[in-house]
């Protein structure tokens, strides 16, 4: 199955390969398309937002896969103006983000404000259009705990195009930054959650985009 990737991050594609390898799927991106416009994601939740970029994207293809997300910085109160929330590019005065690296000095700043190390956490969600069908998955349970990790005021020098913050943030599990280390569960006991969490995003994509394991 080709699979339009709704999303103009250029390190979504490989993210997307490697999450659904067991399926036999290709991906299309917007760039491919020559899709510019953006959708409106004025959604409330992260949910609603990869839903509506889902169902604007099903415009141009039979099988869209979006996804959106939310950072939270347990050191501040969700009232917060600098809490990031739905809107990581955004600062508190409401300035716009323009690229990679004004956003990763932007949260090196914010972390060293506030003591030079904060725990934070994503809410991720995702979405596919199945022929005009929109349907979405999201878990808002423990399992965010486990994805906890520390945000820095100090950069690594490496960076991944698409995603800044991986430059100032620091695994709990192993100390080591995003860029330097792949994903490892904290313990036994995470490891048991990450496995059901993923295997429940796997049985959302097979049973709302139809996938067939290779």
């Amino acid at each position: 199955m080709e699979i339009l990737l709704g999303t103009h991050n250029p390190s979504k594609k490989e993210y997307f390969a490697r999450q659904l390898a067991n399926f036999d799927v290709s991906f299309v991106t917007l760039a491919d398309l020559g899709i510019q416009k953006l959708p409106d994601e004025d959604g409330k939740t992260v949910l609603e937002n990869a839903m509506i970029k889902a169902a604007y994207y099903g415009q141009f293809h039979d099988h869209v896969i979006s996804a959106d997300s939310a950072l939270y910085i347990r050191e501040l109160p969700l009232s917060d103006p600098r809490q990031p929330g739905l809107t990581i590019r955004r600062a508190a005065d409401g300035h716009e983000m323009s690229d990679d690296e004004e956003m990763l000095a932007h949260y090196a700043a914010l972390a060293h404000s506030l003591g030079g190390k904060i725990t934070c956490w994503y809410q991720d969600a995702y979405a596919v259009c199945n022929k005009g069908s929109v349907s979405g998955f999201m878990d808002d349970g423990p399992v965010n705990d486990v994805y906890a990790f520390y945000m820095v005021d100090t950069p690594h020098p490496k960076r991944n195009p698409g995603w800044p913050l991986d430059s100032i943030s620091i695994r709990r599990s192993n100390g080591k930054y995003f860029v330097e280390s792949p994903q490892q569960a904290a313990d036994a006991a995470s490891e048991v959650l990450m496995k059901d969490y993923r295997r429940r995003l796997m049985e959302f994509y097979e049973k709302n985009l139809g996938l067939k394991s290779r």
